[in-house]
């Protein structure tokens, strides 16, 4: 019989890395649309130290367009074909698939892909089982708290995505501080935009030359509080009309709030683009970025426009008020409320000097606190950290 000296040493080989092991990963998320969340997944993804990670992402339901950027770059992507989390049948198709592969990490996204992935994770004895909170699931029922409080046990750290998520698990969810880790969105370096580029989409969308942008890039759901922007719009329309207003992203309520404009008359200023993978070139052509959202968890969307150097008007909910600095890089205002969005509006849309002085610090606070780079180091350490604790 091997001694238990032998059996434990084994174990370490399997997990820790050396010369020649490279640690198997899986992050599993719904799908990789275009959206806040996926592009940070795929950010972790693309970034993680290759000669140490080996990375694959699995959707539960389907890919979308960060499925081919990450294929394109050599990520294995596997689509399970899973719609539901709650049939038994599912739960084994995923516990099986995970225990042929033998991960050493599961890494999962949001709350369906963190049920049934903690659990499937769980029973395949994956060594490590990570969750990844991106934003405050104020709205839950009680239920489904109490399903993150009981996976909690289970799962060796929760990822936050800032402190007031972390304070809402916490809180809400009653979940142990020392399974919570705050590590804060980061992105890319946003590349150079030709002034010519700009051009052809402002010429595209017949938008006038001598009318300033107002922006936002989020999906049309209603958490996103993308129905008291065109409000506001239509008040600020009363008094201004050289503004125009893009609308940038899909989702369940497109067809009502482009009914919305066509209601309130301002139809003509008000420009839906869809979804759109060409969001640094939408970035520099704008004047005023606007995330008027109910809940959020950080808003990576409002990172992307500081980064190039746009002042924001946003929201004072969830962990907004630790990425704008009301009056350095921006404007809150409180959720729901229209009237403050024109106030915002105004404010910003009357002083060229102001705007510049916000999109700079913007910038600043960008390159100095929210690089991708940090984000992943912070995830390699983690990794490494629960790893060396098994």
């Amino acid at each position: 019989m091997m001694p238990h000296s032998q059996n434990r040493e084994d174990q370490l080989n399997h997990i820790m890395p050396d010369n020649n092991h490279v640690l198997h990963i899986v992050h599993l998320v719904e799908d990789l649309t275009i959206g806040g969340l996926e592009k940070v997944l795929a950010t972790i993804a693309l970034n993680l130290n290759r000669k140490k990670y080996k990375v694959s992402v699995w959707c539960l339901r389907e890919g979308g367009f960060f499925a081919h950027k990450l294929l394109e770059e050599g990520i294995e992507v596997k689509i399970v074909r899973i719609a539901t989390a709650r049939n038994p049948i599912n739960i084994y198709r995923l516990y099986k698939l995970l225990k042929i592969r033998r991960f050493d990490i599961i890494h999962t996204h949001a709350y369906s892909a963190g049920t049934i992935g903690r659990v499937c994770g769980f029973l395949a004895g994956i060594p490590v089982i990570i969750s990844h909170n991106h934003s405050v699931y104020a709205y839950y029922k009680k239920y489904n708290h109490f399903v993150e409080w009981i996976l909690s046990h289970i799962t060796d750290r929760i990822v936050c995505v800032s402190d007031m998520v972390k304070r809402f698990a916490i809180q809400t969810q009653k979940i142990n501080s020392k399974k919570l880790l705050t590590i804060r969105n980061g992105i890319d370096d946003e590349p150079l935009v030709q002034d010519m580029t700009t051009a052809n989409l402002r010429k595209g969308w017949g938008i006038p030359i001598d009318h300033p942008v107002v922006c936002t890039i989020t999906h049309l759901e209603e958490h996103k509080g993308v129905v008291y922007l065109i409000k506001a719009a239509s008040l600020l329309l009363k008094s201004r009309e050289n503004v125009t207003f893009l609308l940038v992203g899909n989702g369940s309520l497109k067809d009502s709030l482009i009914k919305l404009c066509m209601k309130l008359n301002i139809e003509k200023r008000v420009i839906f683009t869809g979804e759109r993978i060409d969001t640094p070139e939408i970035l520099s052509l704008i004047d005023v970025f606007v995330l008027p959202s109910i809940r959020e968890g950080l808003g990576l969307s409002i990172l992307e426009a500081m980064s190039h150097g746009k002042p924001i008007i946003a929201t004072k909910v969830g962990g907004i008020p630790e990425i704008v600095t009301d009056g350095v890089n921006g404007i809150l205002v409180p959720p729901c409320n229209p009237d403050a969005l024109v106030s915002a509006l105004e404010t910003l849309l009357k002083n060229k000097e102001k705007r510049e002085q916000m999109g700079f610090h913007g910038k600043r606070i960008c390159n100095e606190s929210f690089g991708s780079k940090a984000m992943v180091n912070k995830i390699e350490l983690l990794y490494d950290e629960l790893l060396s604790e098994k």
